[in-house]
């Protein structure tokens, strides 16, 4: 029976550490995997100039201006124009095309 209490998954932890160190040197955070359509349009707001992240507990995380987020995916299938126009894409052929 699901208890509707909220648990924080590794990437809020994450962000809410990194966010706490007191120094200012670059911090990245690298997701490796597939989109998946619900998570993906989640991260719309970090990925704007808002760059906050809000939890479904109404929390709120910022990702600071030192912070930056690199997703590394096979492909796009599954995120919506405003996920792509949030997101700086570079391209890597696996073919010798160059």
């Amino acid at each position: 029976m699901p208890s509707r209490e909220w648990k924080d998954g590794l990437l809020s932890k994450t962000m809410r550490s990194l966010g706490e160190i007191a120094d200012t040197n670059p911090k990245w955070l690298v997701m490796d995997g597939d989109i998946d359509a619900t998570w993906i349009e989640s991260m719309n707001s970090v990925m704007d100039d808002n760059k906050i992240l809000t939890l479904a507990s109404n929390e709120r995380i910022p990702l600071l201006g030192h912070m930056r987020m690199l997703f590394e995916i096979r492909d796009l299938k599954f995120a919506s124009p405003a996920t792509v126009s949030r997101a700086g894409i570079l391209y890597i052929s696996d073919t010798a095309g160059y």
